[in-house]
């Protein structure tokens, strides 16, 4: 075993080095792409006139939309083992920063982690992200096509048939595969035993648990009373986002219409699933390029309008993590006298 701790050790910092790069060249990419023909000077002189009351504004109707996520979030980690709502916000105030600040989203792991304090399973928490990923998906993939059937067709772009394509083939795709795996789950379960069972029954089994857990964790929304809620919960949630956003773009162009906000921030949300550095640093500038091109935004234009964005997203997660911090240690305190059980009291 010690024999064998330095090469995996060596292979494990291999592996976050090839991530590490991966990472930096989607963001530099990205940013080159968005800002390479970009006046930064200025960008620079318009983002120092920016209405101020309107950011803030913008601000607190995002803080109000994060609650409203978190709120979504426990519609479907609640049946997994009861977990106190306070533990919920906590991790989920925790881990959407935590998703927003590390690279290569790494940070979707951590709401699952956290939540495995309250007793919920791992791989069911996990399956909860999956489930809110796909959920997100395709609510974004109803307005960016709705979006394009209102768009001028002189006004589209060639830079979008990627997206056209490959937004509909990740979202769709995995939508499609979580339907079979919860249909077909004991035929699953069954060919995974009769081909894993020979190899090695024990980590077959293992892994059968895992899956188990994993479809207990998306089948939550078989209910009418959990699929209904978090169905409408989904549609105010990006209803509002693009709403939002329409109301950010128009304090620096004021003849940009309501469809620019649901567009691009569609388009941002497919763009922002490229590997990249923390920050989603450049897929998000890149994707708000790409959104607001059709309804005649320059460059400039775009770029001031994305940093703008970006700004307020860093305010955003900054205070929302801060909350998660305090949410999660006021747990800790609560629930010591009795070993994890009053924590809701």
């Amino acid at each position: 075993m010690t024999e064998a701790a330095p090469p995996v050790k060596k292979k494990r910092g291999l592996q976050l080095a090839v991530n590490g790069l991966i990472a930096v060249a989607g963001s530099a990419l990205t940013l080159w792409w968005a800002l390479h023909d970009v006046n930064l000077t200025k960008v620079a002189h318009e983002l120092l006139d920016s209405d101020l009351t309107v950011v803030g504004l913008f601000l607190a109707g995002h803080l109000v939309l994060q609650a409203l996520r978190i709120a979504r979030w426990g519609i479907l980690v609640k049946p997994l083992g009861d977990p106190p709502t306070r533990a919920i916000y906590a991790a989920g105030a925790i881990g959407f920063p935590a998703t927003f600040f590390l690279p290569l989203r790494l940070g979707e792991f951590v709401r699952p982690v956290l939540l495995t304090r309250a007793g919920v399973p791992f791989a069911g928490a996990m399956a909860s992200i999956v489930v809110e990923r796909i959920a997100d998906g395709i609510a974004n993939l109803a307005f960016f096509f709705v979006a394009l059937n209102l768009i001028p067709t002189g006004a589209l772009l060639d830079d979008l048939q990627p997206v056209m394509i490959g937004a509909p083939a990740v979202f769709g795709g995995a939508f499609v595969f979580l339907i079979v795996a919860c249909v077909a789950r004991r035929p699953a379960i069954n060919l995974i035993r009769k081909i894993g069972t020979p190899i090695s029954a024990r980590f077959t089994e293992a892994i059968i648990g895992l899956l188990e857990k994993f479809i207990d964790g998306a089948m939550v929304l078989k209910k009418p009373s959990r699929l209904i809620p978090f169905l409408a919960v989904t549609l105010v949630y990006w209803t509002c986002a693009g709403l939002l956003a329409w109301y950010l773009f128009t304090s620096y162009r004021e003849d940009l219409p309501l469809l620019s906000g649901y567009f691009t921030t569609s388009v941002g949300a497919f763009m922002i699933m490229i590997p990249a550095a923390p920050g989603f640093a450049g897929t998000l500038e890149a994707g708000f390029k790409l959104g607001l091109k059709p309804f005649g935004v320059t460059p400039d234009g775009a770029a001031v309008i994305a940093f703008a964005f970006h700004a307020v997203q860093l305010v955003l997660m900054a205070v929302t993590g801060v909350v998660g911090l305090l949410l999660i240690g006021g747990l800790r305190v609560a629930r010591a006298p009795e070993a994890g059980e009053e924590a809701e009291s």
